[in-house]
């Protein structure tokens, strides 16, 4: 019997951060896939390619400093994925899109787009798509530009309807940032798909934030249906899903890294050493960043603070135990590396305070 070289494993890479929880969405849809298992992964939520809270709402040049920061950042990013070997990968923030893919064609790794991957799962509709995300995804045309280039009519939300999605999204009480799911957020987003579909007379919507899916999730929208808060021939379309689906099918490739990769840390790279796990699953990878979670809502609560959007998450970091050669060049950067979950227990409060202590 021929032994498996685990090397030769497909390596899915999944770059999340903005926010984890859309990370934890896109790593969940792939495991509920059968070819998953075929496959190793790397799971990198690193915050710090998110806007800061301050930041979220203003208008930026490619030459403002968090412009530079996120340029930085996600050059680094791509790179520790080359590093790590991965063999294509995908991005879990639909809006990043714009600023990951002036970068990747310098980046010899195969690049899985979730927004072209959409469009192309609608090939032949005939309905008109409404296209729901935040401000900058919207302005950025990046779905209408893909379904148009698929022969298909995208709309977006009117301007009213717009300020809704970014409550629901970014409010510091009940928005989907705050790593919770609120009733407020949820009625928010079932008033926009409601307005919209009842004025535009369109039957189809991507939620082209991956937020939004945590929100309107296949079983929620039934209940909604059901409530009345969504019309019954609505069809939601979840573009995190068909990324997921793209991810397990590819066979990418990728080129070793030749450079040293400090070598790639530009001038206004953010950087904070993620907290790394090497596990048997995407699902035990879950239930650990779940615990992350739990862990720094307790921790901010008892400060009197909250999560003030996804640039205040721990980065993390997980991959395949059967990845050997990863955990070997990580450790290579003084980045530790766990596999017992148990293990938070001992060391995520000290973490945690030395993360925030660069918020103070």
């Amino acid at each position: 019997m021929k032994i498996k070289d685990n090397f030769k494993q497909s390596r899915i890479g999944i770059i999340g951060g903005m926010g984890n929880e859309a990370m934890v969405d896109l790593m969940a849809k792939i495991s509920s896939l059968p070819e998953h298992k075929e496959c190793q992964f790397v799971a990198f939520g690193n915050a710090r390619l998110a806007y800061k809270p301050q930041e979220i709402l203003q208008q930026w040049l490619p030459t403002d400093i968090p412009e530079l920061r996120k340029f930085d950042t996600a050059v680094y990013t791509l790179r520790l994925m080359q590093y790590l070997a991965v063999d294509h990968l995908g991005l879990a923030c639909n809006s990043a899109h714009e600023l990951f893919r002036r970068i990747l064609p310098d980046i010899p790794v195969t690049f899985v787009d979730m927004i072209k991957q959409t469009a192309t799962s609608l090939q032949g509709c005939q309905d008109t798509v409404l296209v729901m995300g935040v401000n900058s995804l919207i302005e950025s045309g990046l779905y209408q530009t893909a379904l148009t280039e698929q022969g298909i009519k995208a709309t977006q939300p009117a301007v009213e309807n717009q300020v809704k999605i970014m409550e629901a999204i970014y409010n510091p009480d009940f928005g989907i940032k705050t790593a919770k799911i609120t009733q407020q957020a949820e009625t928010l987003l079932c008033e926009v798909v409601c307005d919209e579909i009842a004025k535009q007379g369109c039957t189809k919507v991507i939620l082209g934030c991956t937020e939004l899916p945590l929100a309107l999730t296949a079983s929620s929208c039934q209940r909604f249906k059901a409530q009345g808060m969504l019309p019954l021939n609505v069809e939601v379309i979840d573009a995190s899903m068909a990324l997921a689906q793209a991810l397990v099918s590819t066979q990418g490739q990728s080129e070793a890294l030749i450079q040293p990769l400090v070598t790639y840390q530009g001038q206004h790279l953010d950087w904070a050493t993620p907290l790394a796990f090497n596990v048997s699953s995407l699902d035990q990878a879950i239930m650990i960043q779940q615990r992350i979670f739990d862990y720094t809502v307790h921790y901010l609560t008892e400060r009197n603070q909250s999560l003030a959007g996804s640039y205040f998450h721990l980065p993390t970091l997980f991959f395949s135990e059967s990845a050997t050669d990863i955990k070997q060049k990580l450790v290579a950067l003084n980045i530790d590396v766990y596999s017992d979950i148990n293990i938070l227990d001992k060391i995520i409060t000290n973490k945690l305070a030395n993360y925030y202590s660069d918020f103070e």
